[in-house]
């Protein structure tokens, strides 16, 4: 585990006791907030394509044909968003707030999301075992009394050829935040039980009182103005661990499985920090390092980049999953040699109404139009479909480095950037 300093655990008894404060907390926030909109696909199968072709996966998919998802600690609206994204699948989303869990099953009915199963429980007391194809888990488990007891809960509902994309808090991201709750949590005496009636304006109080020109005065201006749903997820949650890469590789190889990539999450992408290599100018150091195993080179970036390494994002899948694991390397080079055609589709967007639904009548756009970034446009806009990739970067005179090539694949061949889909 990460070090304990920088953990907020001074509400993590038994594990009973913190869902106990979980529902109670996230009762109260129904965190995340209202989106502004949903949107949905019209390519049925895209989003599973694409999730293939996030591990590597070139030709076909990695999930059966009406695949059993579970978006374990879904909060208000990540199970809707995963039911939208994976029609063809049926989707369960357990959370320990009742009050989310309606929020969310009005909004899918406002969508007629018939394929959106709910149910109010703790992933710790769920007990499934090989049910599920494709288990999504982001941000939750690092608020349990014991994480690898959760972690252990998801690895046993993963079917053998089943996928995990977990999320959990990386270390050097909460350093500011750990050391702020530690903070508020001396001022209000040491409670035993938190209440959010109290902290929340003592928090507000306590960021105004910060002394100015500091690293933590800076952060927390970045957090005063937030809306109390934003503020008390980060700032006041009862409990938080954290991890590094190669403490999350250690928990998930006790628990059975392994962690095989990163994901090109939103909250990396948006800070441009989605890929964990580092792009080293010394030609014998990117030697050295470039031989790592995966897990180790990242956990190098993570040391080094520290509060500006992307977010702890990764997919895992089942020790004995008749699947192989690819490295990173290998992924690149297939990459390389596979021909890709663009994704040529149309999405609705179901915008929020007054009354708080999603009923309108949606919007109709093209999907998914071109990459922001200028290689990554360049690239798309010239590519001979049909012909491996490494065809368009070589008409183009790009150089296929490693990193090059592992960022063209994170733009436009991902769940992130689902731009091209592999020839079949």
């Amino acid at each position: 585990m990460a070090n304990a300093g920088f953990q907020n655990l001074h509400f993590a008894t038994d594990q009973r006791s913190v869902d106990s404060l979980n529902s109670e907390f996230y009762g109260h926030i129904k965190y995340p907030w209202p989106p502004w909109y949903f949107e949905k696909v019209q390519r049925a199968n895209l989003g599973a394509c694409m999730l293939a072709q996030d591990i590597g996966y070139w030709s076909g998919t990695v999930l059966p044909a009406e695949p059993r998802i579970w978006v374990a600690g879904c909060g208000t609206n990540q199970a809707l968003i995963t039911a939208l994204r994976f029609p063809q699948a049926r989707v369960l989303g357990s959370d320990l707030s009742a009050e989310s869990l309606a929020v969310c099953a009005a909004n899918a009915r406002s969508l007629g999301a018939g394929n959106l199963e709910l149910k109010h429980e703790s992933i710790n007391q769920a007990g499934y075992t090989g049910c599920f194809d494709y288990i999504i888990c982001t941000g939750v488990i690092h608020h349990n009394a014991d994480p690898i007891a959760a972690l252990s809960q998801l690895a046993a509902a993963l079917r053998p050829e089943g996928l995990l994309e977990l999320m959990v808090y990386n270390q050097f991201h909460r350093i500011l935040t750990s050391s702020f709750q530690t903070a508020l949590w001396l001022v209000l005496g040491r409670p035993a039980k938190p209440d959010l009636v109290k902290e929340l304006p003592m928090a507000r109080r306590l960021i105004a009182a910060c002394p100015p020109d500091t690293l933590m005065s800076a952060f927390l201006a970045t957090m005063a103005e937030s809306p109390d749903a934003r503020f008390a997820d980060a700032l006041l949650q009862p409990v938080e661990h954290n991890f590094t890469v190669e403490t999350l590789q250690r928990a998930a190889a006790g628990c059975g499985i392994e962690m095989l990539t990163f994901c090109n999450d939103i909250f990396s992408r948006s800070s441009s920090v989605a890929d964990w290599n580092l792009e080293i100018q010394d030609e014998e150091l990117r030697g050295i390092y470039m031989a790592l195993p995966d897990a180790e080179r990242w956990q190098i970036t993570n040391l080094l980049l520290a509060e500006a390494s992307p977010m702890l994002w990764f997919y895992f899948q089942r020790l004995d999953c008749p699947r192989p694991r690819k490295p990173e390397g290998l992924i690149c080079e297939e990459f390389l040699d596979t021909a890709f055609l663009r994704v040529k589709t149309e999405k609705e967007i179901f915008f929020r109404q007054l009354n708080g639904g999603y009923g309108g009548p949606p919007t109709r756009s093209p999907f998914p139009g071109e990459p922001n970034d200028p290689l990554a446009r360049r690239v798309f806009g010239d590519l001979d479909e049909g012909a491996p990739f490494r065809e368009t970067l070589r008409r183009l005179a790009i150089e296929p480095t490693f990193s090059r090539c592992n960022r063209l694949r994170l733009q436009l061949a991902t769940s992130g950037g689902p731009y091209l889909e592999a020839v079949e």
